[in-house]
């Protein structure tokens, strides 16, 4: 019998569902588990079918971070630029620029770049014992993965300092508070919820949804003139599109709209 993969991916309807399998390791990012998860990204992506991407841990951690015996000797840790660069980059901005709604289930502990993991996601619910985690500090690091800008944006600036230099735990109900998560769940039903809400939303327009997602992101960093533009650009696009008039025609004859994504 083989070893298990480090990474496992399904598709049910519209949902594609990546959980990472190194539980006896707390999901630990080694440098085969990052290609794995890479490859399961490339794979949603390019199933037209799927919608929606649920992004989960198994056991008890979503991801605890990079597995620090990856870097337990010298030469190693001075190529960590490299191994952001390389390995998490590429991960990272595949969520984000995937044309597809990511969910982060945070089953467990979120922590280092997997805290950036889940925080790049595009939405996210929590398992009410979870906690968030910027270890960084406690190893002499600081955070990698975009996570500084992450937790601004989050947070603000004090109290994202304050977690960084604490190497604070968060739990769940503070996640939600500070807008780190948008659901909690109990634990015993995290996946199920978060693959509910996915299929809700991949009932949805995939346009619509494409769109937003694009305008959101890119109002991080533009100013009101620009998202107003923007809005009106892909407002064009989405009045053209096959989907909208059909959702049209099924409003007003009291309808429910089947979307196809053109």
């Amino acid at each position: 019998m083989g070893d298990a993969p480090l990474v496992t991916y399904g598709v049910d309807g519209h949902v594609a569902t990546i959980q990472l399998n190194r539980a006896k390791a707390m999901n630990a990012m080694n440098h085969d588990l990052r290609l794995a998860l890479r490859a399961a990204q490339a794979e949603a992506e390019a199933d037209a079918a799927v919608r929606v991407v649920v992004l989960t841990g198994s056991g008890n951690s979503f991801t605890s971070g990079t597995d620090l015996k990856e870097l337990g000797d010298f030469a190693t840790r001075k190529g960590m630029f490299d191994i952001s660069v390389r390995d998490y980059k590429p991960i990272l901005d595949a969520i984000a620029g995937s044309s597809k709604l990511y969910i982060a289930a945070i089953n467990g502990v979120a922590g280092g770049v997997g805290l950036s993991v889940a925080l790049t996601c595009d939405l996210a619910i929590m398992a009410r014992s979870a906690t968030c985690f910027a270890p960084f500090s406690n190893i002499g690091l600081v955070p990698d993965g975009g996570l500084s800008w992450l937790l601004l944006q989050h947070m603000g600036s004090k109290r994202a300092l304050e977690m960084i230099v604490e190497a604070q735990h968060l739990g769940a109900e503070a996640c939600l508070e500070m807008g780190l998560v948008n659901r909690l769940a109990e634990d015993a039903v995290l996946l199920d919820e978060a693959r509910a809400w996915a299929a809700t939303l991949a009932e949805r327009a995939p346009l619509s949804l494409s769109y937003a997602k694009e305008i959101m992101r890119a109002a991080h960093t533009q100013s009101h003139a620009q998202i107003a533009l923007m809005e009106s650009e892909y407002q064009m696009k989405c009045a053209n599109s096959e989907d909208s008039a059909n959702a049209i025609a099924a409003f007003l004859t009291k309808q429910k709209p089947v979307f196809k994504g053109r």
